[in-house]
């Protein structure tokens, strides 16, 4: 196979080397004259000669970690947890396949990727099995937690704690968990070993913030964290009779060292320059203020601030060149040893060391893993960065880690090596020409060229990973190239090296002449950041790439890294799908957080007004950064489409009805008659939710879905283009005799903006508006004769009507339909004998006749010929008896919502993993829940 063009079948063996990384030449292709009728036949020679080339070189085997990510893939979206023995043996079954396909080269390549694949769901499967704990359910009332504090994270609002349980004591608590992530007061953090005791309120599991959007809940999981909460009161140091465990002495051991050298830089530097340099060295972000980190992320600097591989390889790189360098300067050493192997341990050594001073979070993990296998190969005397060190290192993190394939870091960080390493190899042959004529002319070449490979790796890597930030922070930094010109050769020369050489002098004391010359270069870095932040167009937000793009973009990275000649060519349909799959996606018309205390609905702006969002911060923003919003929680005119008093907070529909958040139980029956749809966070009796002929929305039902996104259908028939409520409940054409004619639900005026029509329904009516509101023309279906029936509405929409005068007729029908539901209520309580149910439903309907006499003495002066008359034969029991009849049921209700609106749970209900929290059934009345609260605030009240 030297030339590339032997048939395969002949010599299975150097085929299979070929495909399993054997090295055989590449092809030469001879260019022949090219005529119009072999054009064809001349490109596919060519790229059927590029795919020989490919599996002759042993290229194909750069694809085996595709496949296992791919089948990690494969193995998170799966609806249930998959079976373990079933999966094993399904890997086992294709591993035989493969061993008797040898002799054939196409199908033993297609099986070793599929084994990949399966390898990658097998691997996925045992890692959840292995870790498996189950989901801690809350209790209602606060928690007593002793144990170690095993982990300490210093935040700039509260701190945060890491807390290994030994004992557990409160009502409800089912299991006792081991490992708790708690919120304290800032500065109230014990250290690190401590043995403290604290009563704490724990959380539900947090999940998603909207359908499709990033699981909270599945990260904590995976670390073995087994619940979350904050703490009533500061942690008390105790005295525990069992040792600490050793993963806590080692905790306690970092945190002294992190605490130390933290100490000593702020002795030196002050103000921001102290603040990032405690971040880069140990890890702790807590001061930054959010002014700097606004402008670092928007300028594209951000990724100086997270200890990732950029800071790995600035650390590895100055201890391999010092070391190297040292060891050089000595003849016997540099002949006599292998100088190149020894500063490769060394690098790899100092970088475990500053893996575990920076708090070894995840990231610094997958960066410290990657960096390892590539000095790991230096040792072995192999090429440092080469694809297939790459591929090495991919699939051991995802072993690792096999989550952490779903992490935007993980993403962007495989994208950038993948592209740098790819243009890397490249850029070498540039690189080895070397430069003659005089020594100026050399060292400006030099720097020229130190210029393009800094450009060119910031224009790769941002490239690499625009459609990954895109997709899950909505970002793009079109900025970035401009900012990392100028900022990181201050990082590379300044801020990197000489934090490392203060960190080797510590010991010795002669920390304190680097510590200058690394805040020298963290201010040039901040005001580099500041002026590109400032810059017209330099926090562009975008909405338009989804994850269809993002595969597709991913396809057209691997195409251009991974493949050669004209099977590059490939990208181009890549690029051309993701191209065509921009846009911005469907945007739901209401969101309601799974808690029922926050809600969103989208404006005749476009954009969303939220109620409730200081109860739910993280939801609200996480919902405002989806679509690309620049606002925050905190934003003064984020609730605008919201008109909202201490019991419930009002907003019009895009169907013309309203929706209503409840804040006190007492307003769940009035919402109940004047909107289409209601959420409420308390838990509703059995009357109430089957009194309620809205659309309702209780903690049972956001318990098993989570948060809600719900999308208007619009109409389709002519004649549901009216005004009637859309759950079908009481304007039905059999009780049009209890509607006055002419009435209809308040309903936007041309010119009305949404939050004065949302006020003028929440605004108390008075006297004055009374009066002036009976002096408007009454449309002509309203002129009934006093004696006569009420008059039918008319077909088409009515006339226009003062908004206070329709509004006070409506909220009179709606006493009329309160009325009404309380009759129905009693009639199906009937679990009694047939008297006594007659009898109950009899005395209802007289006490709606009472209640429909004295509310029409006070509408016969608005309009006293649209007022029902009683006819002498009993009217009003017919008419109530009319009402009850058409009453819509639950189910009646529930259909009639669906058919107008479609909502998309964030947790659909044939979904079950093991980091989902399987939730038991919620008390049915409210009076539990409130019971709970006050049973918890009075064991809050015992902490001292």
């Amino acid at each position: 196979m030297g030339d590339g063009r032997a048939g395969a079948r002949g010599r299975p063996a150097e085929a299979r080397a070929g495909v399993l990384g054997g090295a055989v030449a590449r092809p030469v292709f001879i260019p022949a004259p090219v005529w119009p009728g072999a054009l064809l036949g001349r490109l596919r020679d060519r790229l059927w000669a590029d795919i020989r080339a490919e599996a002759a070189s042993g290229r194909l085997v750069l694809w085996l970690p595709v496949g296992f990510g791919c089948g990690i893939l494969l193995y998170f979206g799966a609806a249930q947890e998959p079976s373990l023995a079933a999966v094993l043996g399904l890997a086992g079954a294709l591993a035989i396949a493969s061993v008797c396909a040898r002799a054939r080269p196409v199908a033993f390549a297609l099986l070793l990727w599929l084994i990949s694949v399966g390898g990658g769901f097998a691997l996925a499967t045992a890692h959840t099995a292995w870790i498996a704990h189950p989901v801690l359910l809350p209790p209602q009332t606060p928690v007593r937690l002793s144990g170690f504090v095993e982990q300490v994270e210093r935040r700039a609002k509260a701190d945060r704690i890491l807390l290994r349980v030994t004992t557990a004591e409160g009502k409800g608590l089912a299991v006792k968990p081991q490992l708790v992530r708690l919120s304290v007061a800032r500065g109230s953090a014990p250290a690190a070993g401590s043995p403290v005791s604290v009563l704490a309120r724990l959380l539900p599991p947090m999940e998603a913030a909207l359908p499709g959007g990033y699981d909270f809940g599945r990260n904590i999981w995976f670390r073995g964290i087994d619940a979350v909460g904050f703490g009533l009161g500061r942690p008390r140091i105790i005295a525990l009779a069992e040792p600490a465990p050793f993963s806590v002495r080692m905790g306690r051991l970092v945190d002294e060292m992190r605490q130390a050298v933290g100490a000593r830089i702020r002795a030196v530097l002050s103000g921001t320059a102290a603040d990032i340099a405690v971040a880069l060295v140990v890890g702790d972000r807590a001061s930054i203020s959010p002014q700097v980190e606004e402008s670092m992320r928007v300028s594209g600097l951000t990724h100086v601030l997270s200890i990732s591989g950029l800071h790995m390889a600035m650390v590895a790189g100055t201890l391999f060149f010092l070391v190297r360098g040292g060891l050089a300067a000595f003849p016997p050493l540099a002949l006599g040893f292998p100088i190149k192997s020894l500063a490769a341990a060394t690098a790899l050594a100092g970088s475990g060391v500053y893996l575990l001073l920076s708090g070894n979070d995840w990231p610094a993990q997958r960066s410290f893993w990657m960096l390892a296998i590539v000095l790991v190969g230096v040792i072995a005397g192999r090429a440092a960065l080469t694809l297939r060190t790459v591929a090495v290192a991919a699939v051991l993190v995802l072993a690792l880690g096999p989550e952490s394939l779903l992490e935007p870091g993980t993403q962007m960080s495989f994208a950038a090596t993948l592209a740098l390493v790819a243009a890397y190899e490249q850029w070498t042959g540039l690189r080895a020409r070397p430069a003659a004529g005089p020594l100026v002319l050399r060292a400006l070449a030099r720097m020229g060229l130190f210029v393009a490979a800094l450009s060119m790796t910031s224009m790769v890597a941002g490239a690499a990973t625009a459609p990954y930030a895109a997709l899950h922070f909505q970002r793009l930094g079109i900025m970035g190239l401009l900012s990392n010109l100028a900022a990181m050769p201050a990082v590379e020369f300044l801020v990197m090296p000489f934090g490392l050489l203060g960190v080797l002098l510590l010991p010795f004391g002669w920390d304190f002449i680097a510590w200058p010359v690394m805040g020298l270069g963290i201010d040039i870095m901040v005001k580099v950041s500041d002026v590109v932040a400032a810059l017209p167009g330099a926090d562009m937000r975008t909405d338009w790439v989804g994850a269809g793009t993002a595969a597709f973009a991913t396809l057209a990275l691997l195409a251009l890294c991974l493949l050669r000649g004209l099977l590059r060519l490939a990208a181009v349909p890549c690029v051309a799908a993701a191209l065509l799959l921009l846009g911005a996606p469907p945007r739901p018309d209401v969101l309601i957080a799974a808690n029922g205390q926050t809600v969103a609905v989208r404006g005749h702006d476009g954009r969303l007004s939220i109620a409730g969002a200081r109860s739910s911060r993280l939801v609200a923003e996480q919902w405002l950064s989806k679509e690309a919003d620049p606002r925050t929680a905190e934003a003064p005119d984020l609730a605008q489409g919201f008109a909202c008093d201490a019991r419930r907070c009002l907003a019009p529909l895009p169907d013309g009805t309203k929706i209503v958040l409840v804040r006190k139980a007492e307003a769940l029956p009035a919402a109940c008659g004047e909107a289409s749809l209601v959420v409420t966070a308390e838990v509703p009796s059995t009357e109430n939710i089957s009194a309620c002929t809205a659309r309702l929305f209780t903690p049972q039902d956001m318990s098993r879905t989570g948060t809600l996104a719900l999308f208007h259908r619009p109409r389709q028939a002519a004649g549901e283009a009216g005004a009637q409520h859309w759950v079908g409940a009481e304007p039905q054409p059999a009780v049009r005799d209890a509607v006055p004619a002419g009435v209809k639900p308040p309903q936007a005026a041309s010119g009305d903006s949404v939050q004065a029509i949302a006020a003028r329904e929440l605004r108390p009516e008075t006297r004055s508006e009374t009066d002036a509101s009976s002096s408007e023309v009454r449309p002509a279906s309203a002129q009934a004769g006093p004696d006569g029936p009420p008059p039918a509405p008319p077909a088409t929409r009515p006339r226009r009507m003062a908004a206070d005068h329709r509004a006070s007729l409506w909220r009179d029908q709606q006493t009329r339909w309160a009325k009404a539901r309380e009759i129905r209520a009693a009639r199906n309580g009937a679990a009694q004998s047939e008297t006594r149910q007659t009898s109950s439903v009899a005395g209802a309907v007289r006490s709606a006749n009472v209640a429909q006499e004295t509310t029409a003495g006070a509408q016969a002066s608005i309009l006293p010929s649209a007022q029902p008359r009683t006819p002498a034969d009993g009217g009003p029991q017919d008419q109530t008896r009319s009402v009850i009849t058409q009453a819509p049921s639950l189910a009646q209700i529930r259909e009639s919502f669906a058919a107008r609106w479609r909502t998309v749970p964030t947790r659909p209900a044939n979904v079950q993993r093991p980091w989902m929290p399987v939730l038991p059934d919620l008390p049915t009345s409210a009076e539990n829940t409130e019971t709970a609260s006050r049973q918890s605030e009075d064991d809050a009240r015992e902490e001292p």
